[in-house]
């Protein structure tokens, strides 16, 4: 299976997938990403900003809450991914990520070497503060926002898309700001940030942010370098309803998502929306479309990775669903579990909705 691993490209992705081999990045808006994320700036005039008491206390909260956040989950997460998941290290390929809202983190931790990361989520994309609107009363808020917005993250490691809805629209505009902070979190260097449209035959077209042409459908295009690497990464967000309803009038989208070649698909806390007759669309995307998929129990039905199509591997704890989910429970997922028990390697880090608990599941298929 792992021969699938290869480069492919079609003639419109061609750019996004070579990426550019002596990108510089843009040193305000890296600068911005570095404050929101608690960082030292290096450059960019920011000297003025990083000296403000308001800097200084966001620079003291976000380490300590980034620092249990590390020791918790990030290290362990990162021992298992060089365990189980080293094939990814040098192979080309896209990742897909419905659901994510603006979870970058830990698309990029589990999956670092992707070309291109396709997210989508019902958050707005927004937009990043200007330099000259960071300083006081303002500077403190928008600090404080970046926080309040990261809580969830920081205490469970996933988003709570009611909370997020609040959590991004005072000062803190969308999934921007938070896409920023894991780029820079994460060893990243933005190089450019654009509006991208999607035209009817799924191809795509770049302009600045703030463009306001009329095509159907916009979303966030974000090109950026990791030192590791000698190209370019990419990072496409869009604000959408993916119900089978509303994505039917999204053929554009749908068409995007098929010509990106050679695609892992990785779902994590995404509500057991798979489980439902609402997004059939979605889920049969991530059954054609997919050469692994990665996911805890809310992503695809285990019933739906047929023996003859998926090589299966399980990991860790299986748990019936949260309250709000009982529609999840999954019989035969659970029956595995059981029969496989003395062959499923245990995780030590939470991964889901049973963050509390020693009871999270990692599920990994692989197209045979």
């Amino acid at each position: 299976m792992m021969n699938t691993l290869r480069f492919m490209c079609g003639v419109w992705l061609c750019v996004a997938l070579h990426g550019t081999a002596f990108a510089q990045h843009d040193t305000t808006t890296n600068g911005i990403a570095r404050l929101l994320a608690g960082l030292p700036i290096e450059a960019g005039g920011f000297e003025k900003i990083s000296a403000s008491q308001h800097t200084k206390t966001h620079y003291t909260e976000f380490e300590k809450a980034w620092k249990t956040l590390t020791e918790k989950r990030l290290d362990k997460m990162r021992k298992w991914h060089a365990q189980e998941l080293s094939e990814w290290k040098t192979n080309t390929y896209n990742l897909f990520y419905p659901f994510s809202g603006p979870d970058f983190l830990n698309a990029f931790e589990l999956f670092p070497n992707a070309d291109n990361y396709i997210m989508f989520g019902l958050e707005a994309v927004g937009n990043l503060p200007t330099k000259d609107q960071l300083k006081d009363w303002y500077l403190n808020s928008y600090l404080t926002g970046v926080r309040n917005g990261l809580s969830e993250i920081f205490s469970r490691n996933y988003f709570i898309t009611s909370r997020m809805s609040g959590a991004l629209n005072g000062q803190v505009k969308g999934v921007l700001p938070i896409l920023a902070v894991f780029l820079a979190r994460t060893g990243n260097d933005i190089i450019n940030i654009q509006k991208v449209y999607l035209q009817k035959d799924g191809k795509t077209l770049d302009k600045p942010l703030g463009d306001k042409s009329s095509y159907l459908f916009s979303g966030l295009h974000i090109i950026f370098k990791n030192p590791s690497r000698e190209v370019t990464q990419h990072i496409y967000y869009f604000s959408v309803d993916v119900s089978d309803g509303a994505i039917a009038q999204r053929t554009d989208l749908q068409q995007f998502i098929k010509n990106t070649p050679n695609k892992a698909t990785f779902i994590k806390s995404a509500s057991y929306l798979l489980h439902t007759e609402n997004f059939r669309t979605v889920r049969k995307l991530v059954l054609d479309e997919s050469i692994a998929v990665l996911q805890d129990d809310t992503g695809v039905p285990y019933k739906h990775f047929l023996p003859a199509v998926w090589e299966t591997k399980l990991y860790g704890k299986y748990a019936k669903p949260i309250a709000d989910f009982n529609y999840g429970y999954q019989p035969d997922l659970n029956q595995k579990f059981i029969q496989d028990a003395s062959n499923i390697k245990p995780i030590d880090f939470t991964f889901g909705y049973h963050w509390w608990t020693d009871k999270s599941s990692i599920l990994y298929f692989k197209r045979k």
